[in-house]
């Protein structure tokens, strides 16, 4: 009897164990996908249909390029405020370099989405007067830039994210893969790109709104109307 009741609990315990073990290996095996921070370049995982794999490179590209435009906007704000001894904030630092330099009749010309730092002098600028067009001129092309490439890219990530699209790029993968575990390993691919690209969507539309307050704020420096 003893011996039977002794079987029975070791049973039970190594059942308990095996019941466990799937749930916690299943636990280990799931891969959280990466969150996209702002400032972060944005990596495309391959599905294996050349056609889709182009198309999520051509949205990593266009992002990626709003990225780098993005980081000189607050390097050349940061520059500016640096060689001003301002804060970095673009009223204050054109206020800053109006005062130090007030014998340089500074303005700032708007024309379109370009912006430039002018200096009405018959003597040489001194040099940080000089390194703050070069910047100002930075700062212009890097936001028009990022601004001129916000069309495309927005309307290639609502192209990809729509539903029936998704459907037809799992059917794609589908047929062009006939190993079922590299549909699914593919498949979870084009998932990590989906959620990637919905929020490189989110963060593309602050970067735009960055720029365009950059711009807003320099029209309101010059006089000029955007």
């Amino acid at each position: 009897m003893t011996t039977t009741l002794r079987y029975l609990c070791c049973c039970c315990a190594s059942g308990s164990e095996e019941e466990s073990t799937p749930f916690a290996r299943e636990g280990r095996s799931q891969k959280a996908i990466k969150t996209l921070n702002k400032g972060e370049k944005l990596v495309m995982k391959h599905v294996n249909v050349p056609s889709i794999d182009n198309q999520f490179a051509e949205i990593g590209n266009l992002y990626n390029d709003q990225v780098e435009h993005h980081e000189t906007m607050t390097q050349c704000i940061s520059s500016l405020a640096h060689i001003s001894h301002s804060s970095p904030d673009l009223t204050a630092c054109i206020q800053r370099l109006k005062d130090n330099y007030y014998d340089y009749d500074i303005k700032v010309l708007m024309e379109g989405y370009n912006f430039s730092l002018l200096v009405k002098t018959e003597k040489e600028p001194p040099e940080n007067l000089k390194q703050a067009q070069e910047i100002v001129k930075k700062l212009s092309r890097a936001s028009k830039l990022l601004i001129s490439n916000q069309t495309r890219l927005g309307e290639m990530m609502f192209t990809v994210l729509q539903s029936q699209n998704k459907t037809d790029m799992e059917s794609s993968i589908k047929e062009a893969n006939t190993v079922y575990m590299d549909q699914l390993r593919l498949k979870k691919n084009l998932e990590d790109n989906l959620q990637k690209t919905d929020k490189a969507r989110q963060l593309s539309k602050e970067y735009e709104e960055d720029a365009n307050k950059i711009l807003i704020e320099l029209s309101k420096i010059s006089g000029a109307a955007l």
